[in-house]
């Protein structure tokens, strides 16, 4: 009765522990030989057998399939016959956790093997439990330890970077101070309590810097911030706080964060003195060197400007008081005439200059004859290098297609411009050379041309060349030296070159000399250009032609009409645009064969006079020449001219052949 009972009671034991298992299996280790002791309805919903041979090789093989896959290769590894029965020698249990599969969800459980009590010890009892809560409180204890000392660590870390940091309840306003500096301790502001925004408020106006306290009071509002924070992510402003007597810039970053903890404004105030400090610096040294090169400028440009002033009022006298003497006379008028090119070239400069740091330039490109470029450039420049007595060459043999798209203007004036400045620098005797080069390029129709310049002057110190594309800019001893000029001619080159689409580079040695290098890939058009010389045109035969001239200044409305009846024109002239307008209606059909229009008078400007022409009604009004003589030179001007019904424009000054040219081209062909 008592072993009945006994056996009844383990049988009522086993059977409460084996409510705690999915499965419980009996396995015989010499044999392998295996039986289901009990399943759970979720276990079994697994399909899996409840009996059979090789326990080891079954679980393998069906287990492998239920796994989840991150375990499954640990498991296979782990679970063999072999690791069992050693570990069962030693400690009589052994044990693995791992997941399963159940209805697509992975699921903790831990496998136990115990080895029976018994003489032969060849049984085991093997149980598969559910531990997936204890494992998920597990890992989530383990992930929200490691959270806490990360972010510990990082808030610490980055605390350390700043003055003061607050955290915030925007709703309630409650704050608590999470970290402040020695320093900002100092200031006596609250550590926590209620009504940030008010009380941080009350005490910025009495320790912020007084010039930044307007601007701070008027943004630093609850409104405004956290208008900022939902539009941006974050709020940012820059200020200076009074530490004593010295103002500290620093920096506020307000982030909003919103979590499970609930929504709360992170403040913090950096100390940004040093870096602000530098920031002064910089731009103090910026502002300096740019006033050091404006005063160098218009020093330079005082010197450059009065010579050729000092030499045209100096001649002007001299030739008035030696009316008698021709000799002296034609020497002054020349003398004259040159310094007043070289005054106007040094004006063309800078308007240049203007016009490319602006962006109001731009390219004319058209059908472009290189040869006839080269031959001008060289005309220019050959004339310049004999009264240096300098030996000057021009080489053009490595060109094969003369005749390309491109801005014929705009590359003349940068070999000119090179050409020039080599001539300048080079003392006499010395020599300078232009060797132009073609070289096909892979893309169809396209060459690229390079222009060297060579000098053997007085070269460019290593210390300048870095600067010498730089506006403003001359090298210390050709100021010493006092050659003249505004320091933008190679700026300017520069720039139209990039305009271009080319590039520019130099070598040079100081005492040696120096070889600029330009290159521009350009449109080879179709037929070859002749490069035979061409003889200079005969001026246009324009006697007795009638022309009104529409300009307001007295002096320019004189030389113009000297001008123009020296080619034997008929001139009457109207001193603004609306008489100029009225005078082309009195004269009706046929009055005048070209008008001369000024831009810039009173009562009306030429813009104006010219639509008021153009809108007269006959045929003879809207074909009317009316061609722009005017000193608004910019290309935008020009566009404006050509606008408002305008057929040309000429700037101010003007050579007369120009004029008579142009003049000859619209009567005569009209």
């Amino acid at each position: 009765m008592k072993e009945e009972l006994l056996r009844i009671s383990q049988s009522s034991v086993a059977q409460a522990l084996a409510t705690d298992y999915f499965c419980i299996y009996y396995v015989n280790t010499d044999n392998d030989k295996f039986v289901q002791y009990s399943a759970s309805s979720e276990y079994e919903k697994l399909g899996l057998p409840t009996k059979g041979d090789d326990f080891f090789s079954f679980s393998r093989e069906y287990f492998e399939g239920f796994l989840y896959p991150d375990d499954r290769e640990r498991f296979l590894d782990t679970f063999t016959k072999k690791n069992v029965v050693d570990k069962l020698s030693r400690h009589r249990k052994f044990s693995m956790t791992f997941r399963m599969m159940f209805d697509g969800v992975p699921t903790y459980v831990h496998l136990k093997v115990t080895r029976m009590i018994e003489k032969e010890g060849h049984h085991v009892v093997i149980g598969i439990s559910s531990v997936d809560e204890q494992m998920r409180a597990v890992e989530a204890y383990e992930k929200a330890h490691s959270d806490s000392v990360t972010y510990s660590r990082v808030a610490q870390a980055l605390a350390g970077d700043y003055f003061s940091i607050y955290v915030v309840d925007p709703d309630s306003e409650k704050f608590v101070e999470y970290s402040a500096s020695r320093e900002y301790d100092l200031l006596g502001v609250e550590k926590g309590g209620g009504d940030f925004f008010n009380l941080s408020r009350q005490n910025m106006s009495r320790i912020i810097y007084p010039g930044d306290r307007d601007r701070f009071m008027a943004v630093f509002t609850k409104e405004r911030v956290m208008q900022i924070l939902e539009r941006d992510g974050s709020f940012t402003m820059k200020y200076r706080l009074m530490f004593g007597d010295r103002p500290v810039y620093v920096s506020m970053k307000a982030t909003l964060l919103d979590d499970e903890n609930g929504r709360h404004l992170i403040i913090g105030t950096n100390n940004i003195d040093a870096q602000m400090k530098r920031e002064e610096e910089y731009h103090a040294r910026v502002e300096e060197a740019k006033n050091r090169a404006k005063n160098d400028f218009l020093a330079n440009m005082s010197h450059d400007i009065r010579t050729p002033m000092n030499a045209i009022i100096g001649y002007t006298n001299i030739a008035k008081d030696h009316l008698g003497d021709p000799e002296i006379v034609q020497n002054s008028l020349e003398k004259i005439g040159s310094s007043s090119h070289f005054l106007l070239s040094l004006i063309n400069d800078v308007l240049d200059m203007s016009k490319i740091e602006s962006g109001r330039i731009q390219l004319s490109l058209g059908d472009c004859a290189l040869d006839s470029v080269l031959r001008r450039v060289k005309d220019v420049t050959a004339m310049q290098a004999r009264n240096k007595s300098l030996k000057i060459s021009f080489e053009s043999t490595g060109i094969s297609h003369y005749r390309v798209r491109a801005d014929e203007l705009r590359i003349e004036q940068v070999l000119i411009n090179i050409l020039s400045n080599a001539i300048k620098y080079t003392p006499e005797g010395k020599s300078v050379e232009l060797v132009a080069a073609e070289k096909s390029l892979p893309e169809p129709g396209m060459s690229r041309y390079t222009f060297t310049i060579r000098d053997t002057g007085i070269g460019i110190s290593e210390e300048y060349l870095p600067y010498i594309f730089d506006t403003f800019t001359r090298e210390q001893n050709t100021t010493i030296n006092r050659i003249q000029g505004t320091g933008l001619g190679l700026a300017i080159t520069a720039r139209l070159i990039q305009l271009m689409g080319g590039n520019i580079s130099v070598k040079s040695r100081l005492g040696e000399g120096s070889e600029f290098t330009v290159w521009l890939d350009l449109e080879v058009l179709a037929s070859p250009v002749a490069t035979e010389d061409t003889q200079a045109e005969e001026p246009p035969d324009l006697a007795g032609r009638s022309v009104l001239l529409v300009e307001d200044n007295d002096i320019n409305a004189e030389i113009a009409g000297m001008i123009l009846q020296q080619y034997g024109l008929r001139v009457e002239r109207a001193e603004n645009g609306k008489r100029g307008v009225e005078m082309v209606t009195e004269r009706g059909v046929g009055g005048f064969d070209a008008v001369l229009m000024d831009i810039q008078m009173p009562v009306m400007n030429g813009y104006e006079a010219t639509m008021a022409i153009r809108n007269l009604g006959e045929d003879y009004y809207r074909s009317l020449p009316i061609i722009a003589m005017s000193a608004n030179a910019f290309d935008d001007d020009v566009r404006a001219c050509l606008n408002s019904g305008m057929n040309a424009h000429l700037a101010k000054p003007f050579q007369p052949d120009t004029l008579i040219t142009l003049l000859g081209r619209y009567i005569l062909q009209r």
